[in-house]
């Protein structure tokens, strides 16, 4: 009988120790199932932000290439504006009228003088065309006087456009025709302008670009800079010296 009742004990301890350990597995893999959860949620979250985040520098990254790509199609029609010129700028095959280029000229004048108004824009009235106030051109210098008179109407268009104040002279230089290494036929022919102005340094970056894009084909061969002082003009203003070539296609009358 105690005997039996030894075994009845120990068995009942065995029970005991059997439960507790179940009670201690239970609660452990009860915690560790809590914080697997836990852990896939944060690393859901993670995922989640990440995927937002990377979401976004992906399209930064799409639109900063798009803008670039739009950048280099802008490059490319700028460069192809400069290599292939457009019929405004041809030379016209007509010889034209002396009396209507006078005409124009005043016509010019006048226009860009109403104009220039709203920044009080000084420039040469006869716009580097001082020997014709009394005169004429002969017919065969009118192709060129035309094409010069449409060069710089174009000219101080793009200087009001880039508000320039003050355009202080305008001298055309001898044009010239220019063909392939080797060729005879001209293919262009340029028309360069001693052109000196004062203006502020965003006036110039201004007018810059667009002499670049304009229907025109130009290119500036020399540019001297001066900042004028307090005691010579406005605090920031510069003084401009620059020879513009404009290239026009289609010189065979001249």
């Amino acid at each position: 009988m105690p005997k039996n009742i030894k075994t009845h004990v120990m068995t009942k301890l065995v029970l005991g120790l059997v439960f507790l350990a179940s009670l201690g597995v239970a609660i452990f893999v009860g915690y560790d199932r809590a914080s697997l959860k836990q852990s896939i949620q944060d690393k859901t979250g993670e995922l989640d932000n990440y995927k937002d985040q990377g979401l976004a520098v992906l399209n930064r990254e799409r639109l900063r290439l798009e803008k670039h790509l739009g950048s280099l199609k802008d490059v490319n029609d700028q460069m192809n504006n400069g290599l292939f010129s457009k019929p405004k700028s041809k030379m016209s095959k007509e010889t034209g009228d002396a009396l209507k280029f006078k005409e124009e000229l005043f016509r010019v004048q006048n226009k860009i003088k109403e104009e220039g108004i709203p920044i009080d824009f000084q420039f040469p009235f006869w716009l580097g065309f001082e020997r014709y106030e009394h005169d004429i051109p002969t017919s065969a210098d009118l192709p060129v006087r035309a094409k010069q008179l449409e060069i710089i109407k174009e000219m101080m268009d793009l200087m009001l456009q880039a508000n320039v104040p003050e355009v202080s002279s305008i001298e055309f230089l001898e044009s010239r025709s220019v063909a392939y290494e080797g060729g005879k036929d001209p293919l262009f022919r340029e028309f360069p302008i001693r052109i000196s102005f004062k203006c502020k340094n965003d006036n110039l970056i201004n007018l810059l670009h667009r002499i670049y894009v304009s229907e025109i084909p130009f290119r500036v061969d020399m540019l001297k800079i001066k900042v004028l002082n307090e005691d010579t003009g406005e605090k920031g203003e510069l003084k401009i010296e620059a020879v513009i070539v404009a290239a026009i296609q289609q010189a065979d009358k001249i």
